[in-house]
């Protein structure tokens, strides 16, 4: 293949992989080593980052990223969702660093108020 083909095949693949795409179907896996919960998505990986302060018992969420192509289709709130259901499971406050991570907490605060530190 020559170069310009192999583009425009990526390019057709991507389209195609979000086209096809919905957040519902995505399994968040939790990485306590890395302190993380990620998705992968085709090639590439989605995750919401934090810090544990074990300690005070708290989680900061630090950083929520998703590549480009997957922004705007659910994928940050389901990670962000994932941190806060096991903050509630493990009986964890939380903390918002990011700012994407607060916004879904403002939007949703009747669900998370009990266990967000102020």
């Amino acid at each position: 293949m020559l170069p310009s083909q192999i583009l425009s095949r990526s390019r057709y693949v991507t389209r195609l992989a979000t086209a096809n795409f919905c957040s519902d179907t995505l399994t968040v896996q939790h990485d306590r080593r890395n302190s993380e919960f990620s998705v992968h998505l085709h090639d590439s990986k989605a995750f919401v980052s934090y810090t544990y302060d074990q300690k005070s018992n708290k989680i900061s969420i630090d950083h929520t990223e998703v590549p480009s192509v997957f922004q705007g289709k659910g994928v940050g709130k389901k990670l962000v969702e994932a941190a806060l259901q096991h903050a509630i499971k493990e009986n964890i406050k939380v903390t918002f660093v990011c700012e994407f991570a607060q916004k879904y907490y403002n939007d949703n605060k009747h669900r998370f108020n009990n266990f967000v530190q102020k």
